[in-house]
Parts: structure tokens; C-alpha cells; sequence
């Protein structure tokens, strides 16, 4: 009898060990990439792209995946694809910080889960810790003085806090459970922890394709039925084209009987052998004006009966595409051998059908139109939060303007001075769905006091809401907005907080 696989788990202290002792072979690599991943859903992978200063074409991949059973340290031979990047602060801090540092050094904590990556950097040393341990790990990247420069996630346990800008300290050390794991890979063991994991990957990747591919399908195929519903009914309607003429026809053989603001006329109706109909009318409209309404109802409802038919047919055209894949998804065990093979085609189906998203661009490819209202060439100050945020200033009345009512979202935050004194309109902008922690609100908030009448004074309220409750009424003069739903913040001088605001202005002529 076949005994059971164990059940699959990520590197033990003992294998971390190993793995670190041949990546230090990289010390004096600089570092091309660092790139958080959204594969798969729910991880806070990274990717380290590592260059050999000696050889130009000598290239590593490091794969950090924090927690869970696919925690570990490695080098890897997978190519992710570009919708695989994630995007967001987190990256856009990540690689600004690491891209061209220099590896110096890999540390690993004796019997401990956890490493450390030293990196030389053009900002002071930096150190990634990677914790392996919990479900889903962590990592850290740590400035000079140790604290939180980018996190993975913030930790807020009973046993442990951190967030950004905090020092880091380790969780408190938990006693072993029973006897060591024996460790699995031989020398070289980067390449043999690669070789086990890379199938744990694809099968992880797979269930959850098959969960979204199952989702898509379901929804496309629930929206072309509606569609097809909504279509039939549209057509039921062109039917009584025929009615709407008829009954147009006889109001005005018998406009001449109706009284002025008449609510109904009454004509004999040849279908019952001369007994009456009733016509409901407008009273405030003339009977000949009515018929004529009918008549181009009537002509509107002919025009539009072509096109409700090619629609009709092509809705029903994706019933029939969409079925069958709603059909045979349920049917595909999750951890079949060869899932991913299997769901190929289907994917290809419901993306040439629209069922799915377009694939995303590549990270730091140009966006194909500006923002909405934005010209190219606007060149709002802009500023970058602790947390990663971008933070736009307006610099006159008419750029206040432009950037509150035309290129700021809903979603985005709108600050200003507050006390009625005269100063710049800033916006934060946002991701849909995410709002901004107190340090970002700190900070806009700082910028807002700087660009205002009260630059300078100790201590100074400033409000704050969503931009979509910022209006302009006609006839205000430029820069003149109301807003409502505010709240306030006080902002306290602070020059440190200011002088790392105004390091990070971008696109400016050099005017603080």
C-alpha cells in the first residue's frame, strides 16, 4: 500500500541555511529589479532581478515567497509575465529603493526561519528581512537605522505591532515543536528548492484560474441570457408597430368629433360590428399632434427591429459558446495533472468572447491617453506621501481649478487650508477602493500649510473630504470651490516631515 504524500511545506531553518549560503555567491550583484508579484492571489512574493557586475550577461532571478507551505529563499528559472507584477506604493517604493543596489551580504538568524538581504544603496544601506514562518509570512525592507522603509503587509498581532517607519524587531522566539524536518535538497540546493516548488506553484496557480475562469463563464453566460431576455422583449414591442399606426390612422379620420382638451375620443370599431373604442388622449396636446407621435413611434420601432435582431442573434451566439464552458469547468477536478492544459482553451474562449479582462500593460509602459482632463504637459507639483501616494498641488487659481474639477477622481482626497486663508488646492490620489492612512493625510496636509498664507505659523487646521464632494458653482471665480462632508486635521510644523516632502518634487522648476 502506497503510503500518503506528506502534506507540502515551505523551507525549514535548516534548508533557509543552505539556501542562503550558496546566494551569497551573488554578494557585489546589483540589483536590476524588485518587483512585489500578484501570483498568486493572496502571496506577497517578490522578485529580485540580480545582474553579475562581471558579466553583463550573467542574470539571476531571486523568488522571495513569505509564509504558508510555499515559503522560501531561491533562485528560480520561472519567467513571470508582465500581468504578473503587481502595482501600487508598495512597488513603486520597492524598486526605488533597490534598483542599482549593490547585494553586499546574506544573513540568516541561527535556527530561525528568517533572513536578511544587505543592500548599498544610493539612499545608505537598506536590509530585506524575509520571514518565512506564519501563514503568510512577511518582508521588510529596512532603511540605516532599521525601521520600516516598505512592508509586505502591517503586522498588528498580541504579540507583535509594525507598521511603517517603526523599527523592526523579530516576533518573540516560539518553542520547537517536536523534531527537526529532515532537510530535503541536495547540493546545489537553489536549483533542487526551485525544482520542487515550481510544480507546487503551477497546481496553486491552476485552482485559482479555475476558480475565475468558473466565475467569468458563469457571469458572462447569466449576462448574454439577460441580454437575450431583454432583446426578446424589445422585439415583442416592434410588434405593436402595427397597433400604433392603425390607432394613429383613426384619431385623425376622427380628429374633426373631439372637443379641445378632450381626455378621450370615442370612434366605432370595426372589428366588433361597429360598437365603440375608446382612445385615451392627452387633453393638453391636439389629436392630430398625437397621431403624428404614434406614426413616428410606429417608424422608430420598424427602424430599430433590423438591429434588435443582429443583437438578438449574436446574444444568443454567446449562450451558445458559453454554455458548453459553463458545463465542463464544474466537471475539471481542481487538482487534475493536467489542469492548466485543460483550462487554456477555455480561457482563450472567454477572452476572444470578453468574458475577461485585457491583459494588463507592462509596468512602466506609457499609458496610452492621458488622465481624464489632464493635459500632457500639466505641470501640477507633485509630491510623494510616506506611504507611497502621489500628492498633486495646484500652482495658481486657474491649475486649482483644472486639477480639482477636471483630473482629480472621486475617490481622490481634496485638501486645503483651512481658516479662509488663501492657498493651493492639493489632491491626493488614490487606487480605487483604498483611502490614505493618517501619516498621508500628515503629509498632504503639510504641503497644503506650505503653498498657503499661513506657511510658517506653528500649528494649522486643514480640511479634508473626498473630492466628489468638492462642487463649483456657476459664477464662482477661479480657485473658488465649496466643499462639504469635511473633516479637519491639525498639522503641527515639522520640518523634517517638510525637507522629505520637498526631496521627493518631481517635474518642478525648482520654486519651493
Amino acid at each position: 500500500m502506497t503510503a500518503p504524500a506528506a502534506p507540502p511545506r515551505g523551507l525549514s531553518a535548516a534548508e533557509l541555511a543552505a539556501a542562503c549560503g550558496e546566494l551569497r555567491a551573488w554578494c557585489g550583484a546589483s540589483v536590476l529589479e524588485a518587483i512585489p508579484l500578484a501570483v498568486p492571489p493572496g502571496a506577497d512574493d517578490v522578485l529580485l532581478v540580480l545582474q553579475d557586475r562581471a558579466s553583463d550577461r550573467r542574470k539571476a532571478f531571486l523568488h522571495l515567497a513569505p509564509g504558508g507551505p510555499r515559503a522560501r529563499v531561491t533562485l528560480t528559472t520561472t519567467r513571470f509575465p508582465a500581468e504578473a507584477f503587481a502595482r501600487g506604493p508598495a512597488r513603486d517604493l520597492l524598486q526605488k529603493e533597490l534598483a542599482g543596489a549593490t547585494l553586499t551580504h546574506v544573513a540568516v538568524a541561527d535556527g530561525e526561519r528568517r533572513c536578511a538581504f544587505h543592500f548599498a544603496t544610493a539612499h545608505g544601506d537598506r536590509r530585506l528581512v524575509v520571514e518565512l514562518f506564519g501563514a503568510r509570512g512577511l518582508w521588510a525592507l529596512l532603511d540605516a537605522e532599521g525601521r520600516a522603509v516598505v512592508l509586505s503587509r502591517v503586522v498588528e498581532t498580541a504579540v507583535r505591532t509594525l507598521r511603517l517607519h517603526d523599527a523592526y524587531a523579530p516576533p518573540p522566539a516560539t518553542e520547537a515543536k517536536g523534531p527537526a524536518a529532515a532537510p530535503r535538497f541536495a547540493p546545489p540546493v537553489l536549483a533542487a528548492i526551485d525544482a520542487h516548488f515550481r510544480p507546487l506553484d503551477l497546481h496553486a496557480e491552476g485552482r485559482a484560474e479555475h476558480e475565475v475562469l468558473l466565475r467569468a463563464a458563469t457571469r458572462a453566460l447569466q449576462k448574454a441570457k439577460a441580454k437575450a431576455h431583454g432583446i426578446g422583449e424589445q422585439l415583442a414591442d416592434v410588434g405593436r408597430a402595427a397597433t400604433y399606426r392603425a390607432t394613429a390612422d383613426w384619431m385623425l379620420a376622427y380628429a374633426h368629433t373631439v372637443t379641445r382638451g378632450a381626455a378621450s375620443m370615442r370612434i366605432p370599431d370595426p372589428e366588433r360590428d361597429g360598437d365603440e373604442r375608446t382612445i385615451e388622449l392627452d387633453p393638453s396636446k391636439p389629436v392630430v399632434a398625437q397621431a403624428h407621435s404614434l406614426y413616428d413611434k410606429a417608424r422608430a420601432l420598424d427602424d430599430g427591429r433590423a438591429i434588435a435582431e443582429q443583437r438578438l442573434a449574436a446574444a444568443q451566439g454567446e449562450i451558445a459558446a458559453l454554455q458548453p464552458l459553463c458545463d465542463e469547468l464544474p466537471t475539471i477536478p481542481p487538482d487534475a495533472e493536467d489542469l492548466v492544459a485543460r483550462l487554456a482553451p477555455i480561457r482563450a474562449t472567454l477572452r476572444a468572447l470578453g468574458a475577461l479582462p485585457k491583459p494588463k500593460a507592462p509596468p512602466g509602459a506609457p499609458s496610452k491617453k492621458p488622465e481624464r482632463g489632464e493635459h500632457p504637459q500639466e505641470n501640477f507639483r507633485r509630491f510623494v506621501s510616506a506611504e507611497g501616494y502621489p500628492i498633486w498641488v495646484g500652482r495658481n487659481n486657474e491649475q486649482n481649478d483644472r486639477l480639482t474639477m477636471r483630473v482629480a477622481k472621486g475617490n481622490d482626497l481634496w485638501l486645503h487650508v483651512g481658516g479662509g486663508r488663501a492657498g493651493s488646492h492639493v489632491v491626493i490620489r488614490l487606487p480605487k477602493g483604498k483611502t490614505a492612512s493618517l501619516e498621508s493625510l500628515l503629509d498632504a496636509g503639510t504641503v497644503a500649510v506650505h503653498f498657503s498664507k499661513a506657511r510658517g505659523e506653528p500649528r494649522i487646521d486643514v480640511i479634508y473630504t473626498w473630492k466628489k464632494h468638492v462642487r463649483k458653482p456657476k459664477g464662482l471665480p477661479p480657485g473658488a470651490v465649496v466643499p462639504s462632508q469635511t473633516k479637519t486635521i491639525t498639522v503641527l510644523r515639522d520640518e523634517a516631515r517638510l525637507q522629505r516632502l520637498l526631496g521627493s518634487l518631481a517635474n518642478d522648476d525648482g520654486v519651493a
